[in-house]
């Protein structure tokens, strides 16, 4: 395979990690909803966090169709630095220092693979 087709395989595994991530996120934000709601809004919550979680495992699995699993898994991790947003603008979450330094060691170590994906093997 030439160089070029496989950064563009790269790339699209790429992108389809940073959804898997996303939708990771997005579903447990959904979970700690429901665990806060009550009733059928609870319920309702937690199936759509269900649903959300299910579909990013769909492009996590999608996306080593497409890249090398010590590259992509990694950057799942990703989806934890989303989760510190997401807590932070929803459920009034605190940000300390300890979270934005280990959060920029978490996009830091996605950038390098990233980019250790685009070197050629030893």
């Amino acid at each position: 395979m030439d160089a070029k087709n496989k950064q563009k395989k790269l790339s699209l595994g790429i992108l389809l990690i940073l959804i898997a991530a996303t939708l990771s996120s997005l579903g447990q934000l959904a979970w700690k909803f429901g665990a806060d709601g009550t009733g059928s809004y609870s319920i309702i919550l937690y199936v759509l966090g269900f649903i959300a979680a299910g579909a990013g495992m769909f492009f996590m699995m999608a996306a080593f169709r497409y890249g090398e699993v010590s590259i992509l898994q990694p950057m799942m991790s990703l989806g934890f630095a989303l989760s510190i947003v997401l807590g932070a603008i929803f459920l009034n979450e605190s940000i300390t220092w300890y979270k934005l330094v280990g959060t920029g060691f978490i996009i830091a170590g996605s950038i390098l693979l990233g980019i250790e994906g685009n070197e050629d093997t030893i």
